[in-house]
């Protein structure tokens, strides 16, 4: 009985057209029911998204966590402190890391709306003096003067309609007390799950890897195991040195700009720093992002003073994307500049912000597989030349005519 099952599954297994019949066929189905597809896909999502949210949490956390437990008595193997080390490190990083945005958004978020006060004060009255400039010298700009004679406009009234605007509109996306008490209670109920699957896989993370080995070497061939422990391995590396890389990076450009500006006497220094480090977590554009964003705000001070920050922020980015960067991130996740430029465009247009940040360690991994693959190929081949006869001399290159 056993050998013919084992025939059978021997029959089944070298019969590759039967397999290829089969996921054409699931393809087939999949395509003619794409809509029932994509909605059983997106209720899936739905459900497990605090699971995906936790472990994301618990990955970044992990990072933190390893390093906290190189401080905490890293070689002492007294029973209370092998014990206590890991619960002991998990708690001061998520204590470290809430509290780091928690900060962020205190500062931020306050800035941000004291900005927009002065902006819809102080733009009506440039707006005002650039037409009283623009008519005072309408022989200059007779077409441009023709145009703004006619200009009879509030713009103090403007101002305070666009912000009131801005506010009815945020509002007006949730039209009801009970959309806006469920939305709300969703969303702390995802998350406050999300922070304990994260705690759950911190707490058990040795015992959940030796499980996952133990399954894939139960369900693939060995080789076949090896080669999946390894790209786990590298995606692994390129996620966490990038993870690494990126903090670093941010800390440094967010440092740098607010001791610059505390320096030139720019408005808003600390505001300011906090938003170019955080925006420098965007690969590639993100310390743009928080030059314009940072621009803006000195200029609702000053805008002569918003120039000069200009100049100082692209003096910066440029030391920093061609110093700094490629020695904390390129060379931690093993991608050239030019890939990570690809990558930080494909991701993005393909998934938004999240797209550009997980973008980059993805094209990271598929870069080293690929060299790896690449040298391999290149070393057999280069043993079988080793082996095989020399080949003859090459014909003389002819004569020039």
């Amino acid at each position: 009985m056993e050998e013919k099952k084992k025939t059978g599954l021997k029959w089944f297994g070298e019969r590759k057209p039967v397999r290829l019949m089969l996921l054409g066929a699931l393809l087939v189905l999949g395509i003619l029911h794409i809509e029932s597809l994509l909605k059983a896909l997106n209720f899936l999502w739905q459900v497990a998204q605090p699971l995906v949210t936790g472990a994301v949490m618990a990955y970044i956390l992990e990072v933190v966590v390893k390093r906290l437990e190189r401080i905490y008595f890293p070689h002492s193997r007294r029973p209370i402190v092998v014990k206590t080390r890991r619960p002991l490190c998990i708690a001061l990083a998520t204590i470290l890391v809430f509290s780091l945005v928690a900060l962020i958004v205190g500062m931020v978020i306050p800035g941000m709306g004291e900005a927009f006060d002065l902006l819809a004060s102080e733009v009506p009255k440039y707006l005002g003096q650039l037409q009283a400039w623009i008519l005072e010298n309408a022989h200059q700009f007779p077409a441009i003067a023709e145009s703004v004679q006619d200009w009879q406009l509030d713009w103090t009234g403007i101002g305070v309609q666009i912000i009131n605007y801005a506010f009815n509109g945020m509002g007006g996306l949730l039209s009801s007390t009970v959309t806006v008490i469920g939305a709300v209670t969703g969303t702390v109920f995802n998350f406050f799950m999300s922070v304990i699957f994260a705690f759950f896989l911190l707490a058990g993370k040795d015992k959940l890897k030796m499980q996952t080995h133990r399954i894939i070497r139960a369900a693939l061939p060995e080789k076949r195991a090896d080669q999946l422990r390894h790209v786990i391995s590298v995606t692994h590396k390129a996620f966490s040195g990038f993870i690494v890389g990126q903090a670093l990076h941010g800390l440094i450009l967010g440092v740098a700009t607010w001791l610059g500006m505390r320096i030139f006497n720019m408005p808003y220094s600390l505001i300011v720093g906090v938003i170019s480090g955080v925006t420098a977590l965007i690969p590639i554009i993100g310390g743009y992002i928080g030059a314009i964003v940072g621009a803006f705000l000195v200029f609702t001070q000053s805008p002569a003073m918003a120039i000069w920050f200009l100049v100082y922020i692209i003096i910066l980015q440029q030391i920093q994307g061609n110093v700094v960067y490629p020695r904390l991130v390129s060379s931690s996740i093993g991608l050239p500049g030019i890939w990570v430029l690809a990558a930080v465009t494909i991701g993005g247009g393909l998934g938004g912000v999240v797209g550009m940040l997980v973008g980059v360690p993805i094209a990271a991994v598929m870069y080293i597989l690929a060299r790896e693959m690449v040298q391999k190929k290149e070393k057999a081949a280069s043993a079988e030349g080793e082996d095989a006869p020399p080949l003859p001399p090459a014909d003389p290159p002819a004569a020039a005519m």
